[in-house]
């Protein structure tokens, strides 16, 4: 439930802070004083569209902090994802703040998210209806879903299974058109490929080959400086040179003559063991260095060979590939196409087959969702028809037309018109008065009218809808009297299970409340403001008798208010009791 809204600079409003409660919220004030105001705050905290109209003149900006009370776990998975930490408590704080400067920051528990992240966290949380919300009855596109919600998880599994068949469905379609483009250009396309593979095939590649090959390369383009080298160190360390003893004679002599002094002192024992190892490998060495001198030659036919095998894999680099494995890699791509290619009437024949099978199966899956979809249908006819007689809509008549592309010869000729959540149209028929005929919502119905089916349709599905929040602005315009009592008792049946924010002009309405808020317009020296009061009993009746009767308050209107309001204080005690 929400626990506390906060709005900061927004029109009319400086700073201001209302606490709701469990059960029903009412907002009443005289027309113009800013309800509407205190819902745009709420649905820019929601994620609505931001109108920069809203900041308050003067300022550089407007912030609105809404304080949820979280009862279960419903939004724990999105949080985990989102990175944003829970609360012990339950709390969670959602925050949006507008810039004139076009900043629009989001935060939810201190956790900075984009637009979308919040308008999804909200989504579980809060359901707005007003009368621009009536438009998604007047559409046909969303019918379907409200029958989809009458029918539960069982029409709801239906329908993923149908989601997860038609999915198969349009990949196998897909694969169909790719192959089918690929016949169009087949026979160029496969000479070309041969070619390409034989190419790369010819040249013989090897992975690490051309590593190898500089590395060769180079040696044998610096053999004859590397045997100059090699003969110049063997002569220092192994023959000497100019009448000079060899670095081998001359560390062999030291070894020597230390040895005559071994054992004397340990210290230098160290000194001599280390030059007498330093002896041997450098024996070792110069034999290594004479079977490697021993080893080179220089061959200007081999070198010429390794230049041509390295223009070869350059060209392949150039056409195919920045590495010799990238080349490989292409070439088997190339395989597979080639393969495919030549194959491609017998894969599309079984492509053909398999789609026609998988055709079958989403059409056997829309039956059954559509046959779902008629009994909720029906459902939704008789209840719907008892809603709106207590409403005082008794002679009306409501019907779900509901038609498909579906025939008997269906299963032998694919039909047209299947999505993803199958092939029904349905729209809503009404007849509100006797004698005429059923024509769609959008055509006869009145704004009084399109209230009482809102709300008629947010009785039944109230018990499906997990949203713990909901927000009623004003979808009592166009009826009083004995509908309004009626359209109270709805509202307030639908507070019982959840938290009820309604704004609202009926004295009806009001006197259902369990929390009822007066907002009010007063001038602070030159400016207009909005301040908003929550009114205890003998405040609660003084303003439902200024709805009653205007601002001139009386002994009948003050008796008219006290009346409604215990009236509505038996029904809430009567329900309570029979629920237990």
């Amino acid at each position: 439930m929400i626990r506390e809204i906060s709005i900061q600079n927004i029109a009319l409003i400086d700073e201001l802070t209302i606490a709701f409660e469990e059960g029903f919220n009412v907002l009443t004030g005289e027309t113009g004083a800013g309800k509407s105001i205190i819902i745009d705050s709420v649905n820019l905290a929601l994620g609505e569209r931001a109108d920069r109209e809203l900041i308050q003149t003067g300022k550089d900006f407007a912030r609105v902090e809404l304080l949820f009370y979280l009862t279960d776990r419903r939004l724990d998975e999105i949080l985990v994802e989102y990175g944003i930490p829970a609360e012990e408590d339950g709390s969670l704080l959602l925050m949006r703040e507008l810039s004139i400067h076009g900043r629009n920051l989001c935060k939810v528990n201190g956790r900075s998210v984009t637009l979308s992240m919040l308008r999804e966290i909200t989504s579980q949380l809060v359901d707005v209806h007003g009368q621009h919300q009536h438009q998604s009855l007047l559409s046909s596109e969303s019918h379907v879903a409200f029958l989809d919600r009458l029918g539960g998880s069982d029409l709801g599994d239906t329908k993923t299974e149908l989601r997860k068949a038609w999915s198969s469905w349009q990949t196998t379609k897909k694969e169909i058109t790719k192959l089918q483009g690929l016949n169009e250009n087949g026979e160029r396309r496969r000479d070309i490929l041969r070619y390409q593979i034989d190419e790369i095939e010819n040249a013989a590649l090897q992975p690490g080959e051309e590593e190898a090959i500089r590395k060769e390369r180079s040696i044998l383009a610096h053999a004859e400086k590397i045997a100059n080298s090699i003969a110049d160190a063997y002569e220092i360390l192994y023959t000497g040179n100019a009448g000079a003893a060899s670095v081998l004679d001359g560390l062999s002599g030291v070894v020597s003559q230390l040895k005559l002094i071994h054992g004397i002192d340990d210290r230098l024992d160290i000194i001599i063991e280390r030059l007498e190892s330093l002896q041997y490998t450098l024996e070792d060495t110069v034999q290594e260095l004479r079977v490697y001198r021993d080893s080179l030659e220089y061959e200007p036919d081999r070198l010429e060979q390794l230049d041509n095998r390295l223009e070869i894999l350059l060209t392949m680099k150039r056409k195919y590939g920045k590495t010799i494995e990238d080349v490989l890699q292409i070439k088997a791509e190339m395989e597979s196409e080639l393969d495919l290619l030549e194959n491609s009437q017998e894969k599309l024949d079984e492509l053909q087959i398999q789609y026609w099978n998988q055709y079958q199966y989403v059409l056997k899956q829309c039956r059954i969702l559509s046959k779902k979809r008629k009994s909720s249908a029906h459902m939704l006819e008789q209840q719907l028809t008892r809603e709106l007689a207590d409403l005082n809509m008794g002679r009306t008549l409501f019907e779900v037309a509901m038609t498909s592309t579906d025939n008997a010869t269906a299963e032998e000729v694919e039909i047209t018109g299947i999505t993803r959540d199958g092939y029904d149209d349905v729209e809503f028929l009404i007849s509100p008065n006797p004698g005429e005929p059923l024509k769609p919502l959008s055509k006869i119905i009145s704004g009084g009218e399109m209230s009482r089916l809102m709300l008629a349709f947010k009785t039944i599905l109230g018990d499906l809808d997990e949203i713990p929040t909901m927000i009623f602005d004003e979808i009592d315009a166009g009826i009083s009297g004995r509908t309004a009592q009626k359209t109270a008792e709805k509202i307030g049946g639908i507070s019982r299970n959840r938290q009820v924010i309604c704004v609202t002009h009926l004295p009806q309405i009001a006197s259902m409340a369990d929390c009822h808020f007066s907002i009010v317009k007063k001038q602070k020296d030159e400016y207009t403001r909005i301040e908003v009061f929550r009114l205890e009993m003998q405040e609660r009746k003084a303003e439902i008798a200024r709805m009653i009767g205007g601002s001139k308050l009386t002994a009948l209107s003050l008796e008219h208010a006290g009346e409604l309001i215990k009236s509505a204080l038996q029904q809430k005690k009567e329900h309570s009791v029979n629920s237990k």
